[in-house]
């Protein structure tokens, strides 16, 4: 029995749009592991290996540390898919889209600081730039995002939820920043719940906020009876 696989059928399979997408998606990936076997700073094994077997720690180690940056991964997949997928009509909902967007920029940037310690170790240590210096930057992006999407913000979100995540932030940055471990005393519980457990609500809070001003852009998208730009 002969079997026929016609040219034309292998021009479909490379040329299909789905396979097309899946080869630019695994580019990044693909570049990151020939980088990561061509060089010869770092053991392979460093890199690809898992942390706690690397390191034999217990799994549970930086738990809460780790839960934060999932949820920052959160807000910024959040936000950023809601980005892609509407297609906003109106004046209004394209700056709803671009507000999106660009919180979504800021959640990815919190997650890659957090989870690669940029501000505390590799921007001061490698690049020779402040710790301090990184902080007051992504807090003058914060700012400047929030004061040029105010109308947005202010006028069409839910607004408070916003408010009561800066206070979380601001509570963990205060006490990481003027209140040293000897205040409390040296390894107090007290201090690591305070710091990080105030860190860890702002986090959470944020995406609580994002994930619902996304939930109605694209419930409004798909329902032409719910007005999109009604996000209280």
């Amino acid at each position: 029995m002969k079997l026929y696989f016609p040219v034309s059928n292998l021009k479909k399979i490379f040329l299909n749009k789905t396979l097309v997408s899946l080869v630019i998606f695994y580019l990044p990936f693909l570049i990151i592991l020939l980088v990561s076997s061509w060089q010869n700073q770092i053991p392979v094994p460093v890199l690809t290996r898992d942390i706690f077997a690397s390191a034999k720690v217990p799994v549970y180690t930086g738990f809460i540390s780790n839960l934060g940056i999932l949820t920052w991964c959160c807000s910024a997949v959040v936000c950023l898919f809601t980005f892609f997928l509407i297609q906003p009509t109106t004046g209004t909902a394209n700056k709803i889209k671009n507000c999106l967007g660009g919180f979504g920029l800021i959640s990815a940037w919190m997650m890659l600081d957090d989870f690669l310690m940029l501000h505390e170790k590799v921007i001061p240590f490698r690049l020779g730039f402040p710790e301090k210096g990184v902080i007051l930057i992504t807090l003058t992006w914060v700012i400047f995002h929030i004061i040029y999407y105010r109308n947005i913000i202010f006028k069409r979100t839910y607004f408070l939820l916003l408010g009561l995540a800066f206070l979380f932030f601001g509570s963990s940055l205060i006490i990481d920043q003027f209140l040293e471990i000897d205040d409390i005393g040296y390894g107090s519980n007290l201090y690591f719940i305070l710091e990080d457990g105030s860190k860890l609500m702002g986090i959470a809070t944020w995406c609580f906020y994002l994930c619902r001003v996304c939930y109605q852009q694209i419930v409004g998208f798909k329902n032409l009876n719910y007005p999109v730009d009604h996000l209280k």
